[in-house]
């Protein structure tokens, strides 16, 4: 449950944001994991013609964000 109020929070600073993305900081390994698994569910669902306003498109890009985060700390190249 608290790696989905995580991903409901970043939902709303990305609703909220100005013309870049929110702070994500934070984030710990159940959360990254749990961002994984919903992008698996949420891929299905978007495609090059969901409207950008969608509400899988807009959380597809936040969970995007999430793991893109994550990853630039733990997994840097």
């Amino acid at each position: 449950m608290y790696c989905k109020r995580l991903i409901d929070k970043y939902l709303l600073e990305w609703a909220s944001r100005d013309s870049h993305k929110p702070q994500i900081k934070d984030i710990s390994e159940k959360q990254y994991e749990y961002a994984l698994d919903r992008i698996e569910e949420l891929l299905p669902l978007v495609s090059d013609e969901t409207p950008s306003d969608d509400k899988n498109a807009i959380e597809l890009a936040i969970v995007s964000d999430v793991v893109e985060a994550y990853e630039k700390i733990h997994y840097p190249i």
